[in-house]
């Protein structure tokens, strides 16, 4: 499998939507692909963070308006597209560095905790950030 029918199928594979030989075929590609799997790790963080999301019921007479317009036979033009192709890349973009900073965050973290280190408490009064086994030191060692 390249990359393009990886990306191509990353979607269906985190819904549980591929047959098991593609599913394994993916499986595969990203066991090798550290791009691939970058993506998928993207794809996975924001699938959980929408699953946090809280939602909203739709604006009062929303539903009315677009079966009003459905029964009316308007047709969607060029431009309408276009102003919802915009909109939608701007939320995806918006969407991305979210998951992004997520992600980021969270190798951050897993690298503090391979590291044996912790977050400093509040009240220590050490210089470095990051205090654990050797790591760290008071005032006073350094006069």
């Amino acid at each position: 499998m390249n990359c393009f029918a990886c990306e191509r199928n990353l979607s269906a594979y985190l819904d549980d939507e591929l047959t098991p030989d593609v599913r394994r075929e993916v499986e595969a590609h990203l066991d090798t692909c550290e791009t691939c799997r970058k993506d998928y790790e993207t794809h996975l963080a924001a699938w959980e963070a929408a699953g946090h999301l809280r939602s909203e019921a739709a604006p009062e007479g929303l539903r009315k308006a677009v079966e009003a317009e459905l029964q009316q036979g308007k047709s969607t033009t060029t431009e309408d597209l276009a102003l919802i192709v915009r909109g939608l890349a701007s939320e995806i973009r918006d969407l991305k560095g979210v998951v992004e900073a997520l992600r980021q965050n969270r190798e951050a973290e897993a690298d503090t905790e391979r590291q044996g280190l912790r977050p400093r408490d509040a009240g220590t009064q050490g210089l470095g950030l990051w205090t654990g086994p050797g790591v760290g030191r008071t005032r006073a060692d350094v006069g």
